[in-house]
């Protein structure tokens, strides 16, 4: 295995000193792949640490955080439980099964009914007491908390203190923040334990804010933005945001969003807005439409949390290439991690529309303008550009909203580009020879640095240390507690999760990788 170009120094910026990590990258050598959960008890166990501390951090004293992990290849409802009422309360028909869990168990611990009992001999058993008059929902209950306990994949942190023998019940339950659904994500560590390669950096940006997580069908962990592998476009971009885009012989930075691609359904039936013949984010209804939280952000306005309401459509919730459920009449709660498709009556044909709920499945193309794609990510935003500072431009151009009071943001929802805070970054250049560079500064999670902490790099500091590194664009990656490298097997620099203890940092779990072979 080669040698790498990896240095580290300290450097003095405004605020003080931090740590700066580099690595040269050959043009040819960068990939990117999403990683394979290994342990469900693992994940459990340390994201529900990770939230069991910010309760703490929030004036809880005794807070209990319940997690399930949802499956990896996500099976319709009606087959994993069929002879159930999928529809919810607002007149969604959940098609994904990972999102009728979700949606039955938010319930189940909003009303209280669903208890842990202990018995004699140390065993434990979810039970479910359901007013009598809930046909549906006791329906639903027993099957759902039956197969979770079957599968071992309900858990509750901490444990229940043994001896008392009296049923628990969580009532009331916060479950917008309490209740967390597990997506595919893993450490980094097990992947650079598991293959050789010389480095492993973070890159998408992903779900991991309890605001990113209030609809039903998005769990911790669910990557956001474009993520092309081998040819094949995995992720839509969802947002417009900056990219890294490889046509299979050389790197560049681009702004893609749901405008840049063409959807294929059953059939080879392909809508895209540059074909002319659909609309993302229209102000006026459209045949055929696509629906971001981010419609809502024209005109300084906040995030669109809801698809307009209309008497003559059929809508689905799309998630990756997954419809999760459909409804008529519009309305329907839009996710940080997917889109709404909207279907006036008779925008497709009969066939296609009625394979496109059977099946439950989407196919994407980039549109032509967009060129050869043989390997991308996205994250944003955008910070250089043939030399110049892109920041200001970004702030303008590239999809990002911050969640401020009441007004939940779009992931991810702790980023605010105007803002001039110093944190953990990550970002990744390309020089004028084609290489590529990636650049990390160390930073420390708020209230818990000590003297011996780095203190981070503002968006803009970071910018100008890559220009002075030598890149001639750049693309700022995931940051905070998800800026991790790994050089040749080993964690290079110290994550900024603290979980509240000063001195002692948390590695954080993620979806996606960059690797350098």
């Amino acid at each position: 295995m080669a040698d790498l170009g990896y240095s580290k120094k300290r450097v003095e910026l405004s605020g003080g000193w931090s740590t700066l990590y580099r690595v040269e990258i050959p043009a040819g050598a960068l990939k990117f792949e999403d990683l394979h959960p290994l342990s469900s008890y693992v994940r459990q166990q340390d994201i529900a640490r990770m939230h069991f501390a910010r309760a703490r951090g929030r004036g809880e004293c005794s807070p209990h955080i319940l997690t399930w992990t949802a499956m990896q290849t996500d099976r319709r409802a009606s087959q994993m439980f069929p002879g159930l009422n999928y529809q919810t309360e607002a007149g969604e028909t959940m098609l994904s099964a990972n999102s009728f869990i979700t949606y039955v168990l938010r319930k189940l611990l909003a009303a209280g009914w669903l208890q842990l009992h202990e018995y004699l001999g140390d065993t434990y058993e979810w039970v479910v007491d359901i007013p009598a008059g809930n046909g549906d929902w006791q329906a639903r209950a027993d099957a759902i908390v039956r197969w979770l306990e079957a599968s071992i994949q309900l858990d509750l942190y901490p444990n229940i203190e043994r001896g008392s023998y009296q049923p628990r019940i969580f009532h009331p339950f916060d479950t917008r923040r309490n209740f967390v659904r597990l997506g595919r994500c893993d450490f980094i560590r097990h992947f650079v334990q598991s293959h050789e390669r010389r480095a492993a950096f973070n890159t998408s940006h992903f779900l991991h804010e309890h605001d990113d997580l209030i609809s039903p069908h998005s769990g911790y962990g669910d990557a956001i933005g474009l993520m092309v592998a081998e040819g094949a476009l995995l992720r839509p971009p969802l947002y417009r945001r900056g990219a890294l885009l490889h046509d299979g012989a050389a790197w560049r930075i681009d702004r893609l969003s749901l405008a840049d691609i063409e959807i294929v359904l059953p059939g080879d039936t392909r809508i895209s807005v540059a074909r002319g013949n659909a609309a993302l984010n229209p102000r006026q209804p459209q045949p055929i439409a696509l629906y971001t939280r981010a419609a809502g952000l024209r005109d300084g306005g906040q995030p669109l949390e809801r698809s307009p309401q209309r008497a003559d459509c059929w809508e689905a919730v799309v998630v990756n290439r997954q419809l999760a459920s459909w409804k008529r009449g519009g309305g329907l709660e839009i996710p940080q991690n997917g889109f709404v498709l909207s279907l006036q009556d008779g925008a497709l044909p009969a066939a296609t529309s009625a394979e496109l709920v059977t099946d439950a499945w989407l196919e994407y193309a980039l549109a032509p303008h967009v060129g050869t794609v043989q390997a991308g990510i996205q994250a944003g935003p955008i910070l250089l550009r043939d030399g110049a500072d892109a920041l200001a431009q970004a702030k303008a151009e590239e999809e990002f909203c911050h969640s401020r009071g009441d007004i939940v943001g779009i992931s991810p929802v702790r980023m605010n580009l105007s803002a001039n805070e110093r944190k953990a970054r990550s970002a990744i250049g390309i020089k004028s020879d084609g290489d590529l560079l990636l650049l990390m500064v160390d930073g420390c999670e708020a209230g818990a640095q000590t003297a011996l902490d780095s203190a981070g790099a503002t968006l803009q500091e970071l910018t100008r240390l890559l220009r002075a590194a030598g890149a001639r664009d750049a693309l700022n990656l995931s940051g905070e507690g998800s800026s991790h490298l790994f050089i040749q097997g080993g964690l290079a620099n110290s994550p900024s999760d603290r979980r509240g203890q000063s001195g002692v940092a948390f590695e954080r779990m993620l979806p996606s990788i960059g690797i350098v072979s």
